[in-house]
């Protein structure tokens, strides 16, 4: 719709500029992506507001608790399967670190 605008009124160069007609010459990059998205009206990409309240009405009492307790962060290397622990706590609940549960 935008894009139809832009043509009714002779505005070609921000046409071109912004890439609305999906990309003509060069893959524009993701934040040129992510606004053309926005003004073609392509939702799937951003939340609603209650959306946005309902993580942080979730999030929110998580993060003060982690605050408050002062928990820090278990590190592990770069490319590793994860941090130790995550192996005793995927045995806690009697399920493998990685297995979802597909099929290979």
């Amino acid at each position: 719709m935008f894009a139809f605008l832009l043509l009714l009124f002779n505005y070609e160069l921000p046409l071109i500029r912004l890439g609305l007609l999906r990309y003509p010459r060069e893959i524009p990059d993701a934040y040129e992506r992510l606004l053309i998205d926005a003004i073609e009206g392509e939702r799937r990409l951003f939340i609603r507001s209650d959306e946005l309240d309902a993580a942080w009405a979730v999030f929110t009492p998580l993060l003060k608790e982690l605050e408050e307790k002062k928990v820090a962060p278990e590190l592990y290397t770069y490319g590793s399967g994860g941090p130790v622990g995550v192996h005793y706590l995927a045995a806690k609940h009697k399920v493998r670190w990685g297995d979802f549960g597909y099929e290979d």
